[in-house]
């Protein structure tokens, strides 16, 4: 494991070139091909303000491993009528086949096959998973090891329940998750993310709202932070609980179990990825977590998203490593009795 001057060394120099390089072309690509489909939703400014029917109090769900070490389902079922509930796409399956409807489902990642799977691929097969092992290596969703069975009941959910899902789609999703979103019927509410920083020359930010007139929204690089970002700023809650957003793992979940490793051992040997990870210890919890590159990135982000907002964030996850002086540590059992 890395020191932290280090660690903070290999994200800002190393990493996050080659990623971005890695990354825009998809992006403008998506970018181009949705401009066509965006006469099938509205902009996300049609939820400005929009509570839903409930208390302003948002409830984020996201797909970090604590999600299913610490069952939040009764909980979340008993409130749900109460508190906005927004899903991460990651955690919809989840939601779904609990009988929970979240009043929002929030999709970021433009990856071209992956993310279509929480919407459920109609053309997925044994090559696909061949060329593939994401969603059989990482430590996600169990049920997703699984992943004709898993892929088979996450269609026949979405069908089910597509009419009613309300979704904030990311003007960089892929082709499928775009059709896919259309075809189930869904309210689509659109976005731009921030790509890079419009402040910087041949930033293509403001290019992308210029060319959509769709309200820039800044991700903070990821799904679970996009929604925290909406629940603020969009929907204007002055109380957000999130679940799920560890932006680490327990120290029980081998390498090649991470979200990144197959990005990570495309460019660096084996023996070297261990480098790309962080041990921090949670003086809330008193346990230790691990962490790589991005998650830490992602981690440094929310925090400075944190830093301009008056709405108050609870972080309910019981684990991870999002802990600090602008976040409040609790327990959901805790914030929905005193707060909902």
């Amino acid at each position: 494991m890395t020191k932290s001057k280090e660690f903070v060394d290999i994200i800002q120099n190393k990493m996050g070139d080659v990623t971005y390089k890695m990354l825009i072309q998809k992006i403008k690509k998506n970018i181009s091909h949705n401009q066509s489909y965006l006469k099938k939703g509205l902009s996300i400014k049609f939820l400005k303000d929009k509570n839903f029917g409930k208390k302003r109090i948002a409830i984020i769900i996201g797909a970090g491993p604590s999600l299913k070490r610490n069952d939040q389902t009764k909980i979340l079922k008993k409130y749900k009528d109460k508190a906005i509930i927004i899903a991460c796409d990651g955690t919809l399956f989840y939601c779904l086949k609990n009988n929970i409807v979240p009043d929002l489902v929030v999709t970021l990642d433009s990856h071209p096959t992956r993310i279509v799977r929480w919407f459920g691929d109609e053309n997925l097969n044994s090559n696909k998973m061949r060329k593939d092992d994401y969603f059989r290596r990482q430590d996600l969703d169990i049920d997703f090891r699984k992943e004709i069975l898993a892929n088979n009941l996450v269609l026949k959910l979405t069908n089910k329940f597509g009419k009613k899902l309300n979704i904030a789609l990311c003007t960089t999703s892929s082709k499928a998750v775009v059709k896919r979103v259309i075809k189930i019927r869904s309210k689509i509410y659109w976005w731009n993310p921030f790509v890079d920083d419009p402040d910087k020359k041949n930033s293509i930010s403001p290019k992308i709202f210029n060319k959509n007139k769709l309200p820039l929204i800044n991700s903070g690089g990821n799904t679970g932070s996009a929604a925290w970002m909406i629940a603020d700023s969009v929907l204007g809650c002055n109380k957000i609980a999130m679940i799920g957003m560890d932006f680490a793992y327990y120290n029980d979940t081998k390498l090649n179990q991470t979200q990144y490793y197959d990005f990570l051992t495309k460019y660096f040997s084996k023996k070297n990825i261990k480098y790309f990870f962080k041990k921090i210890y949670n003086p809330i919890t008193k346990n230790d977590f691990y962490t790589d590159h991005v998650y830490y990135w992602y981690r440094k982000c929310f925090f400075e998203m944190l830093s301009n907002t008056n709405s108050s964030t609870y972080n309910c996850t019981g684990g991870g490593i999002l802990f600090g002086k602008s976040i409040k540590f609790i327990d959901l059992k805790s914030f929905c009795n005193r707060y909902i």
